[in-house]
């Protein structure tokens, strides 16, 4: 499974009421698709992804994870990084 369809999957599962229109560019947080719920296990689960804690304070998850796309270029960004310790915004 594409770490897409795992992001989907956790998308769908996390209580929003499902679109069929949510493409890479949908906004998840600033339209308030996601409450903080979904949010706190959003994080959860790129931590596991990217094995590191994340230092929030240096995060703007606004911007940073606001969509589909925002949040697989984080990933793909900071997933090498779980080695070096927390991640931060650069």
């Amino acid at each position: 499974m594409s770490l897409r369809d795992q992001l989907l999957d956790l998308i769908n599962g996390s209580g929003m009421e499902p679109d069929r229109e949510l493409k890479d560019d949908t906004s998840l947080i600033k339209s308030g698709r996601f409450d903080s719920m979904a949010l706190f296990n959003l994080a959860l689960w790129i931590e596991g992804k990217i094995d590191s804690k994340l230092e929030f304070t240096e995060i703007d998850v606004s911007k940073e994870w606001d969509t589909i796309a925002d949040i697989l270029n984080f990933l793909e960004k900071h997933r090498d990084l779980g080695a070096t310790g927390a991640v931060k915004n650069e």
